[in-house]
């Protein structure tokens, strides 16, 4: 019987007024891309790819033992990135301990074999999908987070598109 893997990540959700902040950007974007639904607003910090349950038990684990410090990064650029075809807001990862959390969480996923990122960590928000260029005339403030929580996240398609059910999460300390 083959072994039962999970897509998963791990990532900082958003606050109420964080969701409708950025909804409120979402409501100015060309019609012509997928807007990501509101239930499913997150900042990444590493996607991480398909998991086996051992690898997943090994994960929770050695997270568990991992500094979780407290940070705090603004998201305030609107950027389009070609190849994945999103639209998102991001920032630069300037807080020494959030640069080190995602640093921790990609030898994490080396360790164990999971997906490792080939490029530098960037904080952002993805807006929407399938976008195909910049766009400008966006009107936006930019948003402050200071997430309390880590979180593992599943991500799978479900009848109503994508879903991101929290597996495990942890408090920042």
């Amino acid at each position: 019987m083959p072994t039962q893997t999970k897509r998963v990540f791990l990532g900082f959700s958003l606050n109420q007024s964080q969701t409708q902040a950025v909804t409120a950007i979402q409501a100015q974007l060309p019609k012509n891309v997928r807007l990501v639904p509101s239930a499913n607003l997150h900042m990444t910090l590493a996607f991480l790819g398909a998991a086996t349950p051992a690898q997943l038990t090994a994960l929770i684990d050695k997270v568990n033992r991992l500094h979780k410090p407290k940070f705090s990064v603004t998201l305030d650029t609107l950027a389009h990135w070609a190849k994945p075809k999103i639209l998102c807001l991001r920032g630069a990862a300037c807080d020494n301990r959030l640069r080190q959390l995602a640093l921790d969480s990609q030898s994490l996923a080396s360790e164990l074999g999971l997906h490792c990122s080939e490029h530098d960590y960037n904080p952002h928000i993805t807006l929407s999908r399938k976008a195909k260029a910049e766009v400008s005339g966006v009107e936006y403030q930019a948003i402050f987070l200071q997430p309390e929580r880590l979180q593992l996240f599943e991500s799978y398609p479900g009848p109503n598109g994508v879903e991101y059910p929290t597996l495990h999460s942890w408090d920042l300390l």
